[in-house]
């Protein structure tokens, strides 16, 4: 993870900047390379986290989205290191003071700050034989389930986690 950068952006420009990035990291996720990916969504999620709830709804979207093709494809490796690197970047914006000071941003870290584990269980647990996973993946799935409730099943973690 690299240190955090001073952009001087309009709230349209961020905007922009936030789509491309996103793009990007799904992109290089793609391309087979995923600390290319963690580098574009990890800042991302930095910068909604300053902007507002649409866009941390759409940076965790994504950010979701790359950990289930992960999984698919049995990267236990980069679930481990994504999952705890949201929880520091969620760390990171709260201690340099540029989370916007209102409840809903910080119920949105919150949820941010709880997805992190998450993916890092599930990663965890991919690193496991097959044998001894379910212990930990029903541990993921009660964090899952209690995730759903909170945000009304907006992310669809436990279905996620049932279809590993």
């Amino acid at each position: 993870m690299t240190d955090p950068q001073v952009l001087d952006l309009t709230p349209v420009e961020a905007a922009s900047f936030l789509r491309r990035q996103l793009a990007q990291a799904a992109e290089a996720l793609q391309h087979g390379d995923p600390d290319a990916a963690l580098d574009g969504y990890l800042p991302a999620l930095g910068l909604a986290l300053q902007l507002g709830p649409e866009p941390v709804e759409q940076a965790l979207l994504a950010i979701l989205q790359a950990a289930q093709w992960l999984a698919q494809q049995g990267n236990d490796q980069a679930l481990s290191t994504l999952g705890p690197a949201v929880v520091h970047m969620v760390a990171q914006v709260h201690d340099a003071g540029v989370l916007p000071a209102t409840a809903v941003m910080d119920a949105w870290a919150t949820v941010a700050a709880d997805v992190g584990p998450l993916i890092g269980q599930v990663g965890l647990a991919l690193a496991l034989p097959p044998e001894r996973r379910s212990a930990m993946l029903q541990n993921a799935r009660i964090r899952a389930r209690l995730l759903d409730d909170a945000t009304g099943h907006h992310f669809a973690l436990t279905t996620w986690l049932d279809s590993l």
